[in-house]
């Protein structure tokens, strides 16, 4: 077999190989199986008879903490509200940019509602917004 020939049947098996390749699934013009509109309908779920309201809505009963657990968080919270204590008294009667004043003010107010929750026995709550404050007074940069 010479060159040219070689060359010609190659030609002939690429041009068949990418007419089989881009003829795939384009040669398919009738879908098999069942049309879909001929098909059986799967089964729908049953229709709501009383809207979901948020008082229908079972709360779940509040978490019992042991005494230990409760002293423990009583001093997390505690020791939150003492390291922003130290922290506001330091920026206390400084001049402050706009946006630091408006830390503080919103730091002070979390301090605050800490104490508030402290003296009600509310705990968590105290540890949540000490926590909070914690976090808000990091901004706070005061030498």
């Amino acid at each position: 077999m010479n060159r040219s020939t070689r060359i010609a049947a190659w030609t002939v098996l690429c041009a068949l190989s990418l007419t089989g390749a881009l003829s795939g699934c384009a040669a398919h013009r009738e879908a098999p199986g069942v049309p879909i509109d001929e098909r059986p309908r799967p089964p729908q779920p049953p229709a709501q008879t009383a809207p979901v309201t948020p008082d229908s809505i079972p709360v779940p009963p509040p978490r019992v903490m042991t005494p230990s657990g409760e002293e423990n968080v009583r001093a997390l919270a505690v020791r939150d509200t003492a390291v922003v204590s130290k922290a506001l008294k330091r920026c206390a009667g400084k001049t402050l940019l706009p946006e630091m004043e408006s830390t503080y003010g919103a730091t002070a107010k979390l301090l605050e509602q800490t104490r508030e929750a402290l003296q009600r026995g509310d705990v968590n709550r105290a540890r949540s917004l000490a926590r909070n404050a914690r976090q808000l007074v990091t901004s706070l940069d005061c030498p």
